[in-house]
């Protein structure tokens, strides 16, 4: 079946669980949020993630600095804008809205919580914000696009595997960027967690929100 301008964003079997999705990644950011705010030291997590890290060796340590600007709000930009225009070209017309909306509310909020959270690296300053980690959250945000328009091309994703494959696809994009600033020092590894459970939650949530509105809008012209 070939796509059509009213196709959802969040196809088939995506759209049951996404709410809880959603509710689930809230509430481990707000736990982690709460946990750390105000902070500056390492959490158990973190020292076991700076280790695991550190175990590497130095050729994948330098894979996973170099993967940390596909995070970096420049690349994230144009990502989402070249991804518009190919949900575009594909009559996706909810997911190019999604391209711009999602990563756009996840780095606007990745920006205003981190001093409202307070949680630092490093130095005290603006640039010592560490909680919620932007880089990861715009990683995830890409992602998860990604995975929404894999699951839409592919027919045999709808019927099964969908949310593995938004699962992994998320889990990638987060746990590369992720692992790289912890491996650079810009973030505590709790940091990159709350960035990716920003990001879902952003993420998701917009998509059943254009789905809820769309479909509001088609809805009387097909029961005329």
């Amino acid at each position: 079946m070939r796509p059509t301008p009213d196709d959802p964003s969040l196809l088939g079997p995506l759209r049951r669980p996404a709410p809880l999705i959603v509710a689930a990644a809230v509430a481990v950011f707000a736990v982690l949020a709460w946990a750390y705010r105000g902070d500056a030291s390492a959490g158990r997590i973190d020292r076991g993630a700076d280790t695991a890290v550190d175990a590497l060796g130095h050729r994948s340590g330098s894979l996973l600095a170099d993967a940390v600007s596909f995070g970096s709000p420049p690349t994230v930009v144009l990502c989402a804008l070249l991804f518009a225009g190919l949900a575009l070209c594909l009559r996706r017309r909810r997911l190019a809205v999604l391209a711009v909306v999602g990563p756009g509310l996840t780095g606007v909020a990745t920006t205003v919580l981190k001093p409202l959270i307070g949680r630092t690296i490093g130095t005290a300053t603006a640039d010592g914000y560490a909680f919620p980690s932007g880089h990861t959250g715009g990683a995830v945000s890409i992602g998860l696009l990604v995975a929404l328009l894999l699951v839409g091309l592919l027919p045999v994703a709808r019927t099964g595997p969908a949310v593995a494959t938004l699962a992994a696809t998320a889990l990638l994009a987060g746990g590369t960027v992720g692992a790289g600033m912890v491996r650079i020092g810009a973030h505590y590894a709790t940091d990159t967690v709350g960035g990716f459970c920003a990001a879902v939650a952003l993420g998701l949530g917009a998509a059943l929100v254009i789905d809820r509105v769309a479909d509001r809008r088609v809805r009387p012209v097909r029961t005329t």
